[in-house]
């Protein structure tokens, strides 16, 4: 239908959007090429330009979510710092928001401004976005992992309860749109397609609590048991059988403790790797990643060689039982054993030599080399390696021992070969315990002096001494502010060997105080030399927190409180949202955010330079947003949203007249399902790709294309129809109304209003998507099976997936044109 803003279509005489197009009719007189010219480069444009807001919202975004507060743990009594957002709901609800802002925006601004009527743009931009996720974002992420490796979804019941909704909401649709109430959303179709959201927010966080045990997999609790210097007998015998359980009975101690390490990894957040994408596109300030390296693969279990599979009868094959094993430091000696299959009645023979790795002889281990002899009938000789234990702290090394036939032994009386296993790996896991860092209080009180006062806050070096080790250390705000109420720079903290303990000089400068209470936190983290936190303390198993509150001196404060009253405002807060507002225009005025050459990414280079030139003004109009300081976040997340929804405003009506001039009238929906969709979701697919090759599990990469589309339909369709649906029968049908629909016979019933949705190609574009998302999931769930996991396996099976979501992709487009 045509829009209801204008009688006309918007590329056609006097037709018009929400803002363009600017010169009115003498701009729809002109050449129809050169306006599809301009109108596709503008469109371009916007979509860069909306990334780059998206990029401020989503830093909003990361701020509010990471909002941290101090609970009392009353199994252990000690207050802790815990994350207020739950992960799982900060993806589905706010995660979500910033990464489809556009998408859901269009559909929300649109059916407002077209007054409570149905425009094409915003639904079938929803579901072209929800096929392009799902097919071409996922078929990159298959191929960008690298040929042999995997990742797998890690949260399972989280992803199963999200991928069911994100094929449910588009059935949902073909059950309102095409068969209770064809082309009309009645009032309580419009109020359920809203409430599924918070249903789908609601179980997702079930599952990932560990509540939801159905067909979809066990949930696996975040409370997890931990160990750490206070940890009793019973809680390490629980936790030690919980890892062989999940991961094999044969594992070493060592094995163990590794694993328990890498559990309490934190993954990366969506926002994380959107912002990357976002500034690698567009000159910005980097978001550096790191490579994962999993230290697990040095000490996982090898599964045992065969016996007696394809061995020829007449020959000795001589090779170890394992390839790769695992020593403590502190044993003396290792003995690797040297198994013979085959024929055994001979006699056979073979060489061993020792070789160096990261581990190196004499310093970790001592160089050996000789001849084991098998006699007839020994089928097992043993290779002794003496092992080096020293008292400074060590990363794992490894060594290799080599096995080589000699000469003699492919005579006819003594045929000997080694098999495949001819070489062992051996790990050298260090076991000198660096020790444990923690703040000797946890929690410290200063009164406030009439001059600057100098605060030492201890730092214990608790369950061992040995080697130097060294932590870095630096405050964070919470009430009091940096540079008025306390300096302290970040620096490094060092412990030499033996020694327990090290100070932080704080310095509390007298300000006057007139509050109660004023607090910040001290923080240590980043311990080298093989130091770590315990995770019984505030902060966890990656950093230790104390938290210094500055009292004010009592008479000084009754003094206050009779001049002031309840009346408090903190002026330091004001000057440094000042501060951070400057470094914002600093970061948009340079290249890369005005990056030091020698950072990791290197000088910019000409790309950068030329990105930085075109999206210039859309950095300064970024810079214009409250800094995220403000108002925890709440301020900059207000502003940024109204800037995308001003900035989706104007790609809408670009749509329009793009959509209008190269397809032809009442075409927003090929316009949407196409260049809209594909515009809006390119930056989630640099994301995605990021995500996939950065991450070691597949949650942040496909793991949230599920639940983004879920969320699109629920949110960004259902508000405006529950809104839209409770309106015309309360408003009851315009002339325009009357003129659009009162003559249509699937209105016949509703001709006292209703939110009409008249799409021809919508419907039957949902319903195809479904059949093929259905595939999509099959097809990814089959790749769990085979290859264990959803991306990445074996190169020519990863490429013939994504050649089949991209051909999925192709089908969807042109079934929808065939349907229109």
């Amino acid at each position: 239908p045509p829009s209801a803003m204008s009688e006309e279509q918007i590329c056609r005489g006097s037709g018009k959007g929400l803002v363009l197009p600017l010169g009115g009719e003498d701009e729809n007189s002109w050449n129809n090429t050169l306006r599809v010219i301009l109108y596709l480069t503008g469109l371009l444009y916007c979509f860069m330009g909306v990334a780059l807001i998206a990029d401020v919202f989503m830093g909003a975004i990361e701020k509010i979510t990471s909002k941290k507060t101090r609970v009392l743990n009353k199994n252990t009594g000690r207050h802790t710092t815990v994350e207020v957002w739950n992960p799982t709901v900060a993806n589905l609800t706010l995660m979500a928001l910033g990464s489809s802002a556009p998408e859901i925006l269009l559909n929300v601004i649109f059916i407002f401004a077209d007054g409570y009527f149905q425009e094409g743009l915003g639904p079938s931009t929803i579901v072209g976005s929800a096929a392009f996720n799902l097919f071409c974002i996922s078929a990159v992420c298959v191929l960008s992992i690298p040929n042999g490796e995997v990742r797998y979804i890690k949260e399972m019941p989280v992803y199963c309860v999200t991928a069911f909704f994100s094929i449910f909401a588009y059935v949902w649709l073909i059950i309102i749109l095409m068969v209770i109430s064809p082309n009309i959303v009645e009032i309580w179709e419009g109020v359920f397609t809203f409430l599924w959201f918070p249903v789908l927010v609601y179980l997702a966080y079930l599952a990932d609590r560990g509540y939801l045990n159905g067909k979809c997999g066990s949930s696996e609790t975040k409370s997890k048991s931990r160990i750490n210097a206070f940890t009793t007998s019973q809680e390490l015998a629980a936790l030690e059988a919980r890892i062989r359980s999940e991961h094999g009975a044969n594992l070493t101690d060592a094995q163990v403790l590794r694993f328990i390490e890498q559990e309490h990894s934190a993954p990366k957040s969506r926002a994380h790797y959107r912002n990357g994408a976002i500034r690698e596109m567009t000159g910005g300030r980097r978001v550096e990643a790191c490579k994962v390296e999993d230290p697990l693969y040095s000490v996982m279990p090898v599964a045992t060689y065969d016996d007696q599979s394809d061995l020829r009868k007449s020959w000795s094959y001589v090779g170890f039982q394992a390839a790769r094993y695992a020593v403590l430091e502190s044993e003396a000696v290792f003995k690797c054993p040297v198994s013979r299959r085959g024929n055994t009645q001979n006699k056979a023979s073979v060489y061993y030599k020792t070789r160096d790795g990261a581990a190196k002889a004499p310093q970790d281990y001592l160089h050996v080399e000789g001849r084991l002899d098998f006699g007839p009938g020994e089928n097992l000789k043993t290779i002794e390696v003496p092992i080096v234990d020293d008292s400074s702290y060590e990363i794992d090394e490894e060594f290799f021992i080599d096995l080589v036939v000699p000469p003699e032994c492919g005579t006819d009386s003594s045929m000997t070969m080694v098999d495949d296993l001819s070489t062992v790996e051996v790990v050298i896991i260090d076991d000198d315990d660096p020790g444990v860092l923690c703040f000797e209080l946890s929690e410290i009180t200063v009164i406030e002096a009439p001059v600057d006062k100098h605060v030492l806050v201890k730092v214990c070096r608790r369950c061992g001494g040995s080697g130097r080790i060294t932590c870095r250390y630096h405050a964070e705000d919470d009430t009091a502010v940096h540079g008025s109420d306390y300096e302290l720079p970040a620096g490094e903290l060092v412990f030499e060997a033996g020694q327990i303990t090290a100070t932080i000089d704080v310095l509390v400068k007298a300000s006057g105080r007139y509050e109660n209470t004023e607090q910040f936190r001290v923080i240590i983290k980043d311990a080298t030399g093989g130091a770590r936190f315990h995770e019984e303390t505030d902060g966890g198993a990656d950093c230790c927190i104390v938290y210094v509150r500055i009292e004010a001196d009592r008479e000084a404060r009754e003094r206050v409180d009779r001049m002031m009253g309840n009346l408090r405002v903190n002026w330091d807060k004001a000057e440094l949202g000042s501060r951070n507002w400057k470094e914002q225009f600093m970061n948009a005025l340079y290249v890369n955010g005005g990056e030091d050459d020698d950072c990791e990414s290197g000088p910019p280079g000409v790309t950068d330079y030329v990105l930085h030139v075109i999206n210039f003004p859309w950095k300064l109009l970024c810079a214009c947003v409250p800094p995220t300081d403000f108002i925890d976040g709440w301020a900059s997340f207000i502003a940024s949203l109204m800037v995308i929804g001003g900035v989706t405003a104007i790609i809408g009506d670009m749509a329009g007249l793009l959509g209008c001039c190269m397809f032809g009238p009442g075409s927003d929906g090929l316009t949407a399902i196409t260049f809209v969709a594909l515009g809006t979701s390119l930056p989630d697919t640099f994301a995605s790709k990021a995500a996939a090759q950065q991450d070691p599990h597949a949650d942040a990469s496909i793991g949230n294309v599920t639940g983004s589309n879920s969320v699109n339909v629920f949110l960004g369709l259902g508000l405006p129809w529950m809104i839209a649906a409770i309106y015309w029968p309360v408003a009851g049908p315009n002339e325009k109304w009357r003129k659009l629909y009162g003559d249509k016979d699937w209105a016949q019933g509703y001709l006292n209003g209703a939110l009409a949705v008249e799409d021809p190609g919508l419907g039957s574009s949902v319903a195809v998507y479904s059949c093929l998302a259905v595939v999509a999931m099959s097809v990814l769930s089959i790749r769990r099976k085979l290859y264990g996991g959803e991306l990445g396996g074996p190169r020519p099976e990863a490429i013939a997936t994504s050649v089949l979501f991209v051909l999925l992709w192709v089908i969807f487009i042109v079934a929808y044109i065939l349907m229109r």
